[in-house]
């Protein structure tokens, strides 16, 4: 059977999602959703982000068309909502795609509050249907295999573990809401979740963490290095910055230090191993972190499994270290994190 699916919401992620589901093994993209008529005529020359410019014209011809959320979750022959709105919103609405008896995928992160992701977590358990939440960075090509390589004991014990991930101001989102801290979470929770949720993935949670940050301005913190402390003393660091003016790159970046060996990830995507017989560039699978996300998601709803690399549990945990780091930020000393290990949910 092949799934079809609906994306609601036609932003910059909205339009990486219509591209890449084209690209998924079992799945036809057959529904789309936006309040903007424009967006819904096909024009999407305003959906710029930082990995990628503006769209010109969308051909949406052959795919049925909504303005209305609730006209789209009513649509009996859609498997799947996909939701790719701003964070605010992402509970109500996956909320409610998930009572009306759609499988959600959602757009990370997970919620705006631990409060909302838990809302979400029950309505897909009183649903019995599957919720997924895009942490693309746990399937990103060279992150997959730096955990693979931390999983199997290639690096030995890992000692330190440094991230960083740094972007212009994002300035395009729809009417700004990206610079607004109260819909986006600013910063901290829109940008260096990635790097806060990948430490969780590798390491579990923290004992504690401390944070330290920056706000140059109206938007929030726009500038964050957290520190996460581990019983066995690794160093765990996270850094991540949107306060840069336009024109300046986006990079992620990465070194973790093994007993065994080093692992990086540098500015030119590259990933290398450094260990006593050299330097080597490791292979990684093709694709982006987007393709491998949507087409893992495709794969648990055709097992009827939920996800083992996501599950629901640890998006939402991810949102509650966030809002410790946030918490260490204002009180300007170090916070005890009470989570329970999320990785095997």
């Amino acid at each position: 059977m092949t799934l079809q699916i609906g994306i609601i919401g036609l932003g910059f992620m909205g339009r990486c999602h219509f591209e890449t589901w084209a690209k998924v093994r079992g799945a036809r993209l057959a529904a789309v959703c936006d309040i903007d008529p424009r967006k819904r005529a096909g024009d999407w020359s305003g959906t710029a982000g930082n990995l990628g410019g503006s769209a010109a014209r969308t051909d949406l011809s052959g795919l049925r068309i909504y303005a209305r959320a609730e006209e789209m979750f009513a649509d009996p022959d859609l498997d799947v909502v996909d939701i790719t709105l701003p964070t605010y919103l992402h509970a109500e609405y996956a909320v409610a795609a998930l009572r009306a008896g759609k499988h959600v995928i959602c757009e990370k992160p997970m919620a705006r509050t631990s409060t909302e992701a838990r809302r979400m977590q029950a309505a897909a358990k009183a649903a019995n249907r599957q919720l997924c939440v895009a942490q693309c960075i746990r399937f990103w090509p060279a992150y997959a295999v730096a955990a693979e390589q931390v999983r199997t004991g290639k690096l030995g014990l890992v000692v330190s573990a440094t991230f960083r991930r740094v972007s212009p101001k994002p300035t395009w989102s729809w009417k700004n809401w990206l610079m607004d801290e109260t819909k986006s979470g600013g910063c901290v929770l829109d940008l260096h979740i990635h790097d806060a949720d990948f430490v969780l993935s590798l390491f579990g949670p923290p004992q504690a963490v401390s944070s330290q940050g920056s706000a140059a301005g109206p938007g929030g913190v726009d500038h964050v290095i957290t520190s996460y402390r581990y019983a066995d003393g690794k160093l765990v660091t996270a850094e991540g910055a949107w306060e840069h003016t336009a024109g300046f790159p986006f990079s992620m970046t990465f070194v973790l230090a093994g007993e065994k060996a080093s692992l990086t990830l540098a500015e030119d995507g590259k990933l290398r191993r450094h260990d006593a017989k050299g330097t080597n560039v490791l292979p990684v699978p093709e694709g982006d972190g987007y393709l491998h996300e949507l087409q893992h998601f495709a794969g648990c709803l055709a097992r009827n499994r939920p996800s083992s690399v996501v599950p629901p549990g640890a998006a939402a945990a991810s949102v509650a270290l966030i809002a410790a780091e946030m918490t260490s930020l204002k009180r300007g000393r170090e916070v005890r994190m009470k989570l329970s290990d999320p990785r095997g949910y």
